[in-house]
């Protein structure tokens, strides 16, 4: 499959290689022909974005400057995170809405997701929780200025 989209129903985009991603929803999963990066900018550019865009604007309401989590749609606060720098072939992608629970695992992290469904990513413990921060702050953030500006 070419061309995906995030949806509300994306759970995760793991890399499989640098040509191809495995994505996970939360009742399917697709082996998309493009690398992970690619779906974040194509993601991004559906809903009227820009990769960088979302990236720059992160960065500004997070002052922060590293593994910032994307906000991909405004109105579902689709927001996924990093799980190394953005810039490596092998970084998975996570929405941290889909999050249930999560159990360190040495260097890597066990995530278990709403559905039950479970991986492992190479993330330690604290690590993760700092990305779910950042995500949490990114959406809380957005919904205020949401509602201070209707």
């Amino acid at each position: 499959m070419k061309e995906y989209e995030i949806n509300e129903q994306t759970m995760a985009i793991i890399p499989i290689n640098y040509y191809q991603t495995l994505v996970k929803e939360s009742e399917n999963e697709y082996v998309i022909d493009e690398n992970a990066y690619q779906i974040m900018e194509n993601s991004c550019e559906y809903y009227g974005s820009t990769y960088k865009g979302r990236l720059s604007a992160a960065k500004k309401i997070l002052n922060s400057s590293y593994k910032i989590p994307i906000m991909i749609e405004e109105s579902e606060n689709i927001i996924f995170f990093p799980t190394k720098s953005s810039l490596l072939d092998d970084c998975c992608w996570i929405n941290y809405n889909f999050i249930k629970k999560y159990e360190s695992n040495g260097n890597k992290t066990r995530l278990i997701f709403t559905n039950n469904e479970e991986i492992e990513v190479e993330i330690s413990k604290l690590s993760l929780e700092n990305q779910i921060s950042r995500s949490t702050m990114l959406e809380l953030i957005s919904r205020k200025r949401k509602i201070n500006n209707k």
